[in-house]
């Protein structure tokens, strides 16, 4: 691990190396990095781990303290900081699909657990498609993914040292791009409780936004 490490410090000091294709490796580094994690969930078994150990400890400490009602309390309130923590996947999760999932009412309530002494509200209203959001707010970065990924069988030259990681690296910003602008569809609120007119929102907006910048390309180029 420090070879490569030591590899990539050299690499990124290398003055005969462009920038471009040290962006390009930084990114597809970091990428490749973060899905690792994601996936394997390293840091998430740390996460776990380490919040299991702060609970065992805190319990320890109530039992030692449980005559102090003063410090029984700080204990609780600590307790229940460490327990709400969540990583960082928990959060991406709930994030970009809590408006898409329904959530199931348990049959048993535990009345004496604090979190649950709260009133419910039931709801009606529709689920927006993960699929349609993401497709309606990104479908033109949609109908180029295609044969972005496939350019380096086409092209001999997407197939250079160089050219791929450029490409893996488009591959990873278009998908970071698409996460965005999700997550910014998410934010506008359900139009007349119908999902469709979402649908078409977002495909306006996403249009109307790229029609601005292409145009704005165009009009650079010509002065």
């Amino acid at each position: 691990m420090g070879d490569i490490f030591k590899h990539f410090i050299d690499l990124i000091k290398d003055k005969t190396t462009s920038w471009g294709f040290k962006t390009a490796l930084f990114i597809s580094v970091i990428a490749l990095l973060f899905a690792s994690d994601y996936y394997l969930g390293f840091s998430y078994n740390y996460h776990l781990n380490n919040k299991i150990g702060q609970l065992e400890k805190i319990g320890n400490l109530k039992k030692k303290y449980e005559s102090d009602s003063i410090i029984l309390v700080e204990l609780t309130k600590m307790e229940r900081k460490v327990f709400s923590k969540k990583h960082y996947s928990d959060e991406l999760y709930r994030l970009f699909l809590k408006d898409s999932i329904k959530y199931e009412i348990p049959e048993t309530i535990d009345q004496n657990d604090p979190k649950n002494n709260y009133p419910i509200t039931n709801t009606n209203k529709p689920i927006r498609s993960i699929f349609w959001m993401a497709f309606s707010s990104n479908f033109l970065f949609t109908i180029m993914l295609p044969f972005l990924i496939f350019l380096p069988l086409y092209s001999k030259d997407g197939r250079k040292a160089n050219a791929i990681v450029g490409w893996f690296a488009s591959i990873i910003m278009i998908g970071i791009i698409g996460v965005i602008t999700t997550w910014v569809s998410y934010q506008i609120p359900l139009i007349l409780e119908t999902p469709i007119w979402n649908y078409v929102l977002n495909f306006l907006i996403h249009t109307i936004f790229w029609s601005v910048i292409i145009k704005l390309g165009n009009n650079k180029k010509k002065n």
